[in-house]
């Protein structure tokens, strides 16, 4: 079999794994002498280094939630934030999960996950800063963005359609291209 075929094989296939399938399309990239492809495969297996570099499906529109106190003992827990509460100038960056984590990191996630929710915190000097003004009499002890697994599921799932269109273009114009010599 091509590696062409194994990888649409693998693509295709929820029993393979996508690192699994990472590591082939490293080699296929290799083997077109592809940098481009390679750079983006060696991302996905590695993780990106900053958000510019991130392609449009690793960015999420998240929720945030997070812990208060009052007075007497009175508080809540788990409570929604409304972005209205926040100033301007930190509502773009707290509405999104820039999702930087090599797939390994996401397919470990999503394995251990119940099928709720995962959650990045936000920063305690942004809690500090903002946590009196969000909810009347309450300080914000606690903030986090709540992150879907199924947008992660939906994340693991476009890097596997991006390796399949790609062999099904690759294979549409030089169908022996996975078994061709290096660069040719």
């Amino acid at each position: 079999m091509s590696l062409l075929r194994e990888i649409q094989d693998a693509a295709i296939s929820s029993d393979v794994e996508l690192t699994t399938l990472l590591r082939k399309c490293k080699v296929l990239s290799a083997r077109l002498g592809n940098d481009d492809f390679k750079r983006w495969v060696d991302n996905e297996l590695d993780g990106y280094k900053d958000a510019e570099s991130l392609p449009e499906y690793r960015l999420l529109y998240v929720n945030s939630k997070g812990h208060f106190s009052g007075a007497f003992g009175s508080g809540l827990t788990n409570a929604d934030i409304p972005m209205s509460c926040i100033p301007e100038d930190f509502r773009d960056n707290l509405s999104k999960s820039y999702i930087h984590g090599a797939i390994a990191s996401l397919e470990a996630l999503v394995a251990k996950s119940d099928g709720g929710t995962a959650s990045e915190p936000w920063n305690p000097d942004l809690v500090a800063h903002v946590g009196q003004s969000i909810y009347r009499g309450m300080n914000c002890m606690q903030a986090w963005k709540v992150i879907p697994i199924t947008s992660i599921v939906a994340t693991l799932d476009a890097v596997r359609n991006r390796i399949l269109n790609f062999v099904l273009e690759i294979e549409a114009e030089a169908p022996d291209a996975g078994e061709a010599a290096i660069n040719s």
